[in-house]
């Protein structure tokens, strides 16, 4: 129990560690990993954005790791919807930089 909470709160502090680089640095081929073939349309809007997306998911896997003392599964499950959520945002996010919104 204890060892899976210092995981779940080291992933969630590297999260909002990387949203934060992202978001300060306009760093998005730290995370994109595409380098020379993709180049975003507004940097500094999607670092923005995409660092406040992975924010959350920090926080969340903070709270997850958290809640799953008391909680168990269920906060495992709730947690997981969220993040697909929160993943299908960032997406969304890229799309909506590449046509120029």
């Amino acid at each position: 129990m204890g060892i899976d909470m210092i995981i779940g709160l080291v992933i969630g502090v590297l999260l909002i560690w990387a949203g934060y680089i992202v978001r300060t640095k306009q760093a998005l081929a730290f995370l994109a990993g595409f380098r020379e073939s993709w180049e975003p349309v507004n940097k500094e809007r999607l670092g923005n954005r995409v660092g406040i997306l992975l924010i959350i998911i920090g926080v969340i896997a903070i709270f997850t790791s958290v809640f799953t003392i008391w909680f168990g599964a269920t906060a495992g499950k709730v947690s997981g919807v969220l993040v697909i959520i929160d993943v299908v945002m960032i997406i969304m996010v890229i799309a909506l930089d590449q046509i120029g919104y």
